[in-house]
């Protein structure tokens, strides 16, 4: 049975009609005094129960509909518990920010325990250590290889193009898609956010100390010997269209001070990837301003109906309802999920020899009766198979 929050009610009628079922009949409201009100309609005793509610709408009150939505199918003897979750909530709060602060992740990720829930799905989780939070099994799903489907079929040009690290946070998600494209590599090194914290310049100068700054120092307060010393790219970006990875778009000021540096670089079209489209604050402002953006790249892991309105045609939205609908038929059946972020790899010499036995058969059905059949080597590359699992089937169909 498939549950859903009301943080993202699209997203789960469409994983409940790619998996084959109904979403479950629960109530979703709130007392006169404001409290949520959780009531579950359908029979789920002894059944496998997946709860869907993602973070980056209100919360606070997600967080509360989930704890009650978990710990309702528990008390009504559920067989097991799974939660996905496409945008883990508080997913920033993974470290202590001060030194008396929270760990915000930590914290929910006890309560998450406590209320039942037995398995957990997160999406491109902001850190890795968010896996290590838990004492129940976690599987954490990567877009990539939904976002290199995209790059092939949409980018003209995605062969000469160069992926750029806005950050050295996202670095290793970076090159995992520059490898599998077979795309050059660069990197952006961002300080200026540490001394931000510490150190303000005034725009009130004197005529002699007054200095002609680029509208992006003025917007990040920095001066221009500050930018060239806090903000160095490596890797070669002049002329070439840009692919920049990261895993959200919060405010936007990371991405909007990546397209800045690459425009001041030389840098052609520039094409921004990110799993979880968050766009608060000034975000939208930010981006639309850049005359090098050519296209913004999130996933439905947060609705983005508002943020279509507001972006028009520069926001492409890639769907994940069928990598999750994939997964729950996995766990469902006890089938290893681990392909479903494949985004490819070394060339496999028992995928080689598996081809080889089925071109041996259908030599062996077409050849004469005492004719000997020279088989060789396989000719071409062979790509790589992924046994039970097909980008085509019943759970990607729409």
């Amino acid at each position: 049975m498939v549950l859903g929050g009301s943080s993202h009610q699209e997203l789960t009628a469409k994983i409940a009609r790619k998996v084959g079922v109904k979403p479950g009949k629960i109530d979703l409201g709130t007392f006169k005094n404001g409290e949520t009100n959780v009531v579950l309609h359908d029979n789920v005793r002894d059944k496998d129960i997946y709860i869907i509610q993602t973070g980056g709408v209100k919360s606070n009150d997600a967080i509360i509909e989930l704890l009650l939505m978990i710990n309702a199918c528990k008390l009504a003897s559920a067989a097991s518990i799974t939660l996905i979750t496409p945008y883990y909530p508080y997913s920033k709060g993974d470290q202590k920010s001060s030194l008396r602060s929270p760990i915000t992740s930590k914290l929910l990720a006890n309560m998450i325990q406590k209320s039942g829930a037995q398995h957990i799905m997160m999406l491109d989780p902001h850190s890795p250590q968010l896996v290590g939070f838990f004492d129940i099994p976690v599987d954490s799903l990567k877009v990539e290889p939904l976002f290199c489907t995209w790059i092939k079929h949409n980018i003209p040009n995605w062969r000469e193009c160069t992926v750029v690290s806005p950050d050295e946070g996202s670095a290793k998600r970076s090159t995992m898609i520059a490898n599998y494209l077979e795309l050059e590599f660069a990197m952006i090194h961002n300080r200026h956010k540490k001394i931000m914290s510490s150190r303000k310049v005034s725009r009130d100068q004197t005529p002699a100390e007054s200095v002609h700054l680029p509208e992006v120092d003025v917007r990040l307060k920095i001066t221009y010997r500050m930018v060239e010393k806090l903000l160095k790219i490596s890797g070669e970006v002049e002329g070439c269209d840009c692919i920049l990875i990261d895993d959200m778009i919060d405010t936007g000021s990371t991405m909007q001070l990546a397209l800045d540096v690459l425009q001041a670089n030389g840098a052609g079209k520039v094409y921004i990837f990110a799993a979880h489209g968050v766009f608060s604050g000034d975000a939208y402002d930010n981006l639309k301003k850049a005359q090098n953006l050519e296209k913004v790249i999130v996933t439905n892991s947060i609705p983005q109906e508002i943020s279509k309105q507001k972006f028009g045609t520069l926001l492409q939205v890639v769907d994940i309802s069928g990598i999750i609908s994939e997964y729950i038929r996995r766990c469902h059946y006890n089938e290893s999920v681990s392909v479903l972020s494949d985004v490819g790899g070394e060339f496999d010499t028992k995928d080689q020899l598996l081809r080889t036995l089925i071109r041996q058969e259908m030599d062996d059905e077409r050849r004469p009766d005492g004719e000997e059949a020279d088989y060789g080597d396989v000719e071409g590359p062979v790509a790589r198979v992924r046994r039970g699992y097909r980008l085509d089937s019943v759970c990607w169909d729409e």
